[in-house]
């Protein structure tokens, strides 16, 4: 079982279908997630965005993975505008994710 597979397959479920409940398991209730402005955001908001939808994820790449850390690669492909690589770095503690951080870029 990969944590970084599951993990991703939990957003991508939330923004394409708007079923937040993997997600939402997934997330420990301190939860945060920084963007690449470096503003942060708790569980209740991240969940509200993502049945928002607006955009979708692919392209998984994963470079790191063990029990408490998953770092990598994905597309972020938005309804309208230019499609972008984001580079994610996300904490796990009791196979519950506390942080995820992100930092995107226009891809040459």
């Amino acid at each position: 079982m990969s944590i970084a597979r599951n993990s991703l397959d939990a957003w991508k479920q939330a923004l394409d279908h708007a079923d937040t409940g993997p997600l939402a398991e997934m997330l420990a209730e301190k939860f945060f997630f920084e963007n690449t402005e470096c503003e942060q955001e708790n569980k209740e908001s991240v969940l509200a965005w993502t049945v928002a939808g607006g955009f979708t994820i692919g392209d998984w790449v994963v470079y790191h993975e063990d029990e408490s850390t998953i770092c990598g690669t994905h597309s972020m492909t938005p309804e309208e505008g230019p499609a972008l690589s984001i580079m994610y770095f996300a904490d796990f503690e009791v196979n519950k994710c506390v942080f995820w951080k992100v930092h995107s870029h226009l891809p040459k």
